[in-house]
């Protein structure tokens, strides 16, 4: 994805190019799975009968069913385009989470300087926020060497927090998180940010007289920096507050660069795709609805090809695997609002060259015809497996010379099987030194 992404500059398109790509190589595997399903229902009969005959017999069900993949059955033939689906999905999560080391290939150090800068300048947002006056006193108090000590001591009379000034306004924390600076510069950072561990928990911990908002507001930015969409975060942070990004001396010129590279280039027909979609109506919401939809189409058009091609095991697995496959929808859909939503336009995407995939296949690569070929390859198996080569030395009765004859015959299995016993009977005739007669047979 990367040589796409330096190609096109844009992350939406570098996925949606991608995302073809990957269906067109992987296209050969998924022929293997169409062709192994069609071979795999001509043993569809003799499985069932097997489950039904030895129901109350795993043992020799199990048995029964190595016999059959002795004959050919691969009941997981058909897991291997599932399986490399996950693992790409799961590659491309990472991708989407990490665009710095993925997609610009910023170094390590640097990155984490970038998280860095991201984080002291959310701390500085919160104490410069315009509710939050009596908190902003208290951090420059601390901050400053001479009156640290008097600001968390264990006098009671000093242990009160502050009482947020807006506590009592019902719309308030949403305001309160949406009256941040639209400017921190260097030195905001530098002062209302930059804690060390032990620094950071005198100011959220029991004897902090900080509000409980910016305690938890504190602890909010501490937690999501810790998980794997931070450069997400710093990127995000980065848009909304440049200049602390530009005054930092931490951060090279030429990573500064790159970071309004992947400002711009992160979003796709206006849709910022290091975004999470949220349940509310907004233009990312369309990702997650796409999802879903393509989810649903591709669900129901499975079934309906596989009640045309397979009607034998349309209905297998019953009501609980019924139920399995149709609530990959709402699977789709949960999944898609818990990930950026690179993720869920590369889910979506997915969906939608699958749809035109299966409807290509089922008429140019049609299972009917593929299971007759099938069925025509395994009658020639069972009767290649069915053919016994013997050889004899015999006597030539007009030179009187020994000559080889080789002999090939098309046996039925109960035939094979019951020569099998006779050579074994025969050896152990000879092992005891007892006389054999195959007239006894």
């Amino acid at each position: 994805m990367w040589p796409i992404y330096l190609l096109l500059q844009n992350f939406g398109w570098a996925i949606l190019i991608f995302t073809i790509i990957l269906k067109l190589a992987t296209l050969p595997l998924t022929l293997k799975q169409q062709k192994n399903m069609a071979y795999s229902q001509l043993f569809a009969p003799r499985v069932k009968e097997i489950q039904r005959k030895y129901r109350d017999n795993r043992e020799k069900q199990a048995e029964e069913m190595q016999k059959l993949q002795a004959e050919g059955y691969n009941p997981t033939g058909g897991c291997g385009p599932l399986v490399l689906t996950m693992l790409i999905l799961f590659g491309m999560i990472d991708v989407v989470y990490k665009p710095m080391t993925h997609m610009e290939h910023i170094p390590t150090d640097q990155i984490n300087h970038t998280v860095t800068v991201a984080i002291d300048t959310e701390y500085a947002s919160i104490f410069l926020n315009e509710y939050n006056a009596k908190d902003k006193e208290l951090i420059e108090l601390y901050k400053n060497p001479s009156t640290q000590t008097q600001i968390f001591v264990s006098d009671a009379n000093n242990l009160a927090k502050n009482e947020h000034e807006f506590r009592e306004d019902e719309g308030f924390k949403s305001d309160y998180s949406a009256k941040d600076p639209t400017v921190i510069t260097k030195a905001d950072r530098e002062k209302y940010g930059n804690f060390t561990e032990e620094q950071f928990a005198d100011i959220t911990g029991d004897k902090s007289r900080l509000s409980a908002e910016t305690i938890n507001r504190l602890k909010q930015v501490k937690t999501k920096y810790s998980n794997l969409q931070k450069e997400l975060f710093a990127l995000q942070t980065f848009k909304k507050y440049p200049q602390s990004f530009d005054e930092s001396s931490l951060i090279t010129d030429n990573v500064k660069q790159q970071m309004r590279n992947l400002d711009k280039n992160m979003n796709f027909f206006g849709l910022d795709l290091g975004q999470t979609p949220q349940w509310k109506l907004e233009p990312l919401l369309l990702i997650p609805v796409l999802s879903f939809i393509f989810s649903v189409i591709q669900t129901l058009l499975t079934q309906h090809l596989n009640r045309i091609n397979n009607p034998e095991t349309a209905d297998a697995g019953g009501m609980g695997m019924k139920f399995m496959i149709y609530s990959m929808p709402i699977i789709s859909l949960m999944i898609a609002f818990s990930v950026p939503a690179g993720v869920g336009m590369y889910w979506s995407i997915s969906y939608a060259v699958g749809i035109v995939q299966s409807l290509l296949l089922q008429k140019f690569y049609n299972p009917a015809k593929l299971r007759e070929k099938a069925e025509a390859e395994f009658k020639a198996n069972r009767k290649k497996q069915q053919a016994v080569t013997t050889t004899a030395v015999v006597t030539d009765a007009e030179t009187g010379k020994e000559k080889v004859v080789t002999k090939t015959e098309n046996l039925s299995q109960k035939e094979i099987n019951r020569r099998k016993l006779a050579e074994a009977r025969k050896a152990d005739a000879l092992k005891y030194g007892e006389e054999y007669n195959e007239d006894d047979e």
